[in-house]
């Protein structure tokens, strides 16, 4: 089927203009037929995908290869909110979809978690009508940092929201300046007219806000005292992203995040639109009374919340309102699970492989609670969406944080255990404490023989069934 490109340099062969004409409006009347073919086919893949488990991204990419054009075609609602960045894509999106439900607005998203092109082509074209329109107020859609300006090339958001960029998945991503060079693309792809909302505390952020930028707001959190920061072996905060001077920081909060400015170009950290205060581990307080209860108290919690109540704002819904609406909302995208073992305080915290980031802020978390706990560290398929056997991020995660008193054991398993064996060598934890499991069918044994306290199990999304089985659970 010829484009519109193709049909206007095969003009010049027709010396009629009623025959030309004619070929215009033959040619514009095939567009619905295409539009209710895409959506047909998507349905029916998607239908049967869903009962072999392949009906996340596989009928948005069979549907583009047959029409590559089809997502302009759409009518969209005015409301599409972007979320990308390293973390927190899934749980911050799973919250703002709350909160504009909670809110009124009928709202759609990307759960099943394909956050690449065809994922997103899969979500608008089985929600869409045989006519091509998507009957919400909104949708929120996740998108990989890698792929996001190719999404964008084909749906343009109204809002795009950056959560933060760090070291994430070495052997595909690189280090964080090569992302940032990909969200910059991201962020032009937008178009001139999007609002960006962004991560205020986060300089990689902040630095793809060009001077002069009108459509952006900022959000982030007020100075805490959160004890212990993970480091690890590095300190991508130490220079600054734009011109590669020394960073100055009146605070940090976590990591590379807090207050910072560069004498030589000027960046800086600008003053928050919406900001949360952590007022008790788990209160947020947007305000005098303005105030929001979390289950899950701690930094990264905060970071999500406070991301979705400013992308909320972003699109009508009051600031007062989207917290009344996540006041005391409990996550259903599983990033915490109650383990098998160790009674009612035993947590299994998922944290991404290759981003240390992620797991500073795991193993901060325990330590915050202040209880005598057992920690479980399992690292046996680094990813499920590549091979690699590449472990020198292990390296990069601030293991001394495991250094504390309240930590009185420290179980090591996997397919890796001999990797991190010899990186917690490397670290401060006294040795008496570490336990290495070299069989998983024998996890939970060890665990029972040698727990001590409540139990804290940290490992990622790809290792949680491996985890959950080992441990005698579903």
């Amino acid at each position: 089927m010829r484009t519109d490109a193709q049909l206007k340099r095969k003009s010049s062969i027709y010396t009629d203009s009623e025959t030309y004409l004619q070929a215009i409006i033959t040619y514009e009347r095939r567009k619905p037929l295409k539009v209710f073919l895409a959506v047909f086919l998507c349905k029916i893949l998607y239908f049967i995908g869903k009962r072999v488990g392949k009906g996340s991204s596989l009928p948005g990419k069979v549907v583009l290869r047959v029409f590559p054009d089809v997502l302009g075609r759409l009518r969209l609602p005015e409301n599409i909110i972007a979320v990308t960045g390293s973390n927190g894509k899934t749980t911050t999106a799973e919250l703002i979809v709350h909160a504009l439900r909670e809110n009124g607005k009928r709202t759609e998203c990307n759960f099943e978690g394909s956050n690449q092109t065809e994922g997103v082509a899969t979500l608008l074209l089985r929600i869409a009508s045989f006519g091509g329109k998507v009957n919400c107020d909104a949708i929120v859609i996740e998108c990989d940092e890698r792929y996001a300006k190719r999404i964008f090339e084909k749906v343009r958001p109204s809002v795009l929201l950056i959560t933060n960029l760090c070291r994430d998945q070495l052997t595909r991503n690189g280090h964080p300046e090569f992302i940032e060079d990909c969200l910059r693309a991201a962020v032009a792809a937008a178009g001139d007219e999007v609002r960006l909302v962004m991560n205020a505390d986060d300089p990689y952020v902040a630095a793809l806000a060009d001077k002069g930028t009108v459509h952006v707001s900022w959000f982030g959190i007020a100075p805490v005292n959160s004890g212990k920061q993970g480091g690890g072996m590095y300190d991508d905060g130490a220079f600054c992203p734009v011109c590669k001077a020394r960073m100055a920081y009146s605070y940090r909060i976590a990591g590379h995040y807090g207050r910072y400015e560069c004498a030589v170009c000027g960046l800086h950290r600008c003053k928050a639109d919406v900001e949360a205060a952590v007022e008790m581990p788990d209160i947020l307080s947007f305000g005098d009374d303005i105030k929001m209860r979390v289950k899950l108290p701690g930094i990264t919690s905060a970071y999500n919340f406070c991301a979705a109540v400013a992308a909320s704002s972003a699109v009508g819904v009051s600031v007062s309102d989207s917290v009344k609406a996540l006041d005391g909302y409990g996550l259903t995208s599983g990033r915490v699970t109650s383990l098998p073992v160790g009674g009612d305080d035993s947590l299994l915290l998922l944290s991404k492989h290759e981003n240390s980031f992620a797991y500073d802020r795991s193993l901060s978390w325990i330590l915050e609670q202040k209880k005598p706990c057992t920690v479980i560290v399992l690292v046996n398929a680094i990813s499920r969406k590549y091979y690699t056997s590449e472990t020198s991020w292990l390296w990069d995660i601030d293991f001394d944080l495991l250094a504390d008193e309240h930590v009185k054991k420290v179980v090591l398993a996997g397919r890796y255990v001999n990797e991190l064996a010899m990186r917690f060598e490397m670290s401060s934890v006294d040795n008496s404490k570490i336990v290495r499991n070299t069989d998983l069918s024998g996890l939970r044994e060890c665990v029972e023989n040698n727990a001590v306290g409540c139990i804290y199990a940290v490992t990622c999304f790809s290792d949680k069934a491996t985890l959950m089985k080992a441990l005698g659970g579903n």
